[in-house]
């Protein structure tokens, strides 16, 4: 549409009525703005409006779900190195059983009341474990 097609368009509205400006796809309105300034950036004036997005569910961050990790199923805990996997799954029930957490245990049957755990890679005991131990060892 060319500018004068446009002005010959509006004049057959009243002055003081007031202007929207509306984006469609076949018979549905997908934005409308009250806020309509013309601007010239080259090439002749633009419509320019800022979108009314009242009547709109909007949807923030759902484009994050591509870059963010699945949340893992179980409890993932940090309790240190030890020498093989076996153990340091016992480790963690251990600290679960102890700590009484709602997560399910790796080896449920296993006797943690009694089960001393093994210091880490590092020749030391997480210090979780270790508060754990002195609190069993003070109760005994």
């Amino acid at each position: 549409m060319t500018t004068g097609k446009l002005i010959e368009i509006l004049k057959r509205f009243d002055p003081e009525s007031k202007v929207r400006l509306c984006v469609t796809y076949s018979g549905r309105v997908i934005s409308t703005s009250d806020q309509i300034w013309v601007a010239d950036y080259g090439g002749g004036p633009q419509l320019i409006a800022a979108p009314d997005l009242r009547p709109f569910q909007v949807l923030v961050g759902c484009g994050l779900e591509q870059v963010v990790r699945a949340v893992p199923r179980r409890l993932v805990l940090d309790l240190g190195e030890y020498e093989d996997a076996e153990t340091a799954e016992k480790v963690r029930d251990f600290y679960i059983y102890h700590t009484r957490l709602a997560e399910p245990l790796t080896y449920p049957d296993f006797d943690y009341e009694n089960w001393i755990p093994p210091r880490t890679k590092s020749g030391k005991y997480h210090e979780r474990i270790a508060a754990i131990l002195k609190r069993k060892f003070s109760e005994e």
